[in-house]
């Protein structure tokens, strides 16, 4: 008799699950099917072809819809946007970008619709799978922007033919003679990875370390794959603030490049897991239906094995990564993502652009 109450009580608990599951799925499955109706979801992007080809052939197989990517750099495809928006025009679902562009731009100006409440499947929402509990809300609404993503930032990207272990230790060893015209610098004057490289250095360092390593005539490079390709070809032993994205293609090609810690200054980004949903989106199903698969746990992996870094998800695999891109137990990593940070690149930029822009260069 006991065993009989037992298992009415295990069938009706697993009738009680898949009920509350059943509740759940007519919702979804309305939505993938209005998805589908619309075909595709539109998205601006920085990243390359490379990584955006991986997310498309995964999102098709999964829903069978199509991403159609426009990709270029941050401030250009700001401005597409906002030209559009004026002429009455509402193309695009989704913002994958650096999140100082959207957090600057585009949150004062009313553009995002609040992503928050497009999560909505177990897995995207699922507490244990994340790191600290749920994606990283970087607006301080925590509501607008999320990363995907979190993971040590190095500073440096090096020429593996050209620099021995331990020839960069600091920052301060970018000081020395031998490295005078040997450096490129992803630049810092605009919004991007070489603009956080700036910003954590020199809130550490002070301007004063910027204005000798001015010194050591380092060329200034806006183009993200040239700037990798320079120091895979040997034109420059280092890079200052790489883009990890175009690091990864190369890396991944079996380049003789690899990144480099310092002792002096680290941190970790979100970039270029962050993303924002536009409001008024082109096709409003199927960014909703994208959002959740990429925060599922088979987006994230593709996302992570295609950008080569380290997704925010727990239980997205890492064996694939430099061990330099992997969180460590135990330390407590500064976000350079958050919206705190965002605010001060006004004052960044400037400081940068007195250094490092083209003026100061000639």
């Amino acid at each position: 008799m006991i065993r009989k109450v037992l298992l009415l009580s295990v069938i009706m608990g697993f009738s009680l699950i898949a009920t509350a599951e059943a509740a759940s799925n007519p919702d979804w499955d309305k939505t993938v099917g209005a998805a589908k109706k619309e075909g595709k979801v539109t998205i601006y992007t920085t990243s390359g072809p490379g990584q955006l080809a991986a997310l498309r052939k995964g999102f098709e197989k999964a829903f069978g819809l199509e991403i159609e990517f426009l990709s270029g750099r941050g401030a250009e495809l700001r401005e597409k946007l906002f030209r559009e928006r004026q002429s009455g025009m509402y193309l695009t679902d989704l913002f994958m970008m650096g999140a100082s562009g959207m957090l600057i731009d585009f949150k004062p100006a009313g553009v995002f619709d609040p992503i928050k409440s497009l999560l909505v499947t177990p897995e995207a929402l699922d507490p244990k799978a994340w790191w600290k509990g749920s994606p990283i809300y970087l607006d301080k609404e925590q509501t607008y922007v999320i990363g995907f993503c979190f993971f040590p930032q190095p500073p440096i990207l090096a020429n593996t033919d050209l620099i021995k272990p331990g020839d960069v230790k600091s920052h301060a060893d970018l000081l020395q003679p031998r490295w005078k015209g040997k450096m490129v610098i992803n630049d810092p004057t605009t919004t991007g990875a070489g603009q956080e490289w700036y910003q954590m250095v020199s809130k550490a360092l002070g301007g004063e370390f910027m204005r000798k390593l001015a010194k050591q005539e380092p060329a200034v490079a806006r183009d993200l794959r040239l700037q990798t390709e320079w120091v895979a070809r040997g034109k420059y032993a280092l890079l200052l603030g790489p883009q990890k994205a175009a690091v990864g293609e190369l890396m991944a090609a079996g380049a003789p490049v690899a990144y480099l810690t310092t002792s002096d200054v680290n941190w970790a980004t979100c970039n270029p897991g962050t993303m924002g949903v536009i409001n008024r989106p082109a096709h409003p199903n199927a960014v909703k239906v994208f959002v959740n698969w990429l925060l599922g746990r088979e987006g994230q992996t593709i996302y992570s094995k295609s950008f080569m870094i380290q997704s925010a998800r727990l239980d997205v695999p890492t064996d694939h990564l430099d061990p330099q891109l992997i969180r460590r137990h135990g330390v407590n990593y500064i976000n350079a993502t958050l919206e705190d940070f965002a605010l001060e690149r006004a004052v960044i930029e400037k400081e940068a652009r007195a250094i490092f822009g083209p003026e100061a260069r000639q």
